[in-house]
């Protein structure tokens, strides 16, 4: 793994901190060091499997409702 690969990572998974808070994408992106959102939002996707947006209103892992 790269230098820039690890560190894409680690800013990801910050931001994946604080969409389980709540904050709004764009404030994500600034505070995880993205110049704009749209570059968070194709790094994010690219890792995560989904977008930011989706990922802060999915409802917790496991709250499925199957027994």
């Amino acid at each position: 793994m790269t230098f820039y690969e690890w560190r894409t990572q680690l800013r990801v998974y910050h931001a994946l901190v604080l969409l389980a808070d709540g904050q709004d994408t764009t404030r994500v992106a600034h505070a995880c060091g993205w110049s704009n959102p749209s570059s968070f939002i194709a790094a994010f996707s690219n890792l995560v499997g989904t977008t930011p947006g989706r990922y802060r209103t999915a409802p917790p892992f496991g709250a499925g409702g199957s027994s």
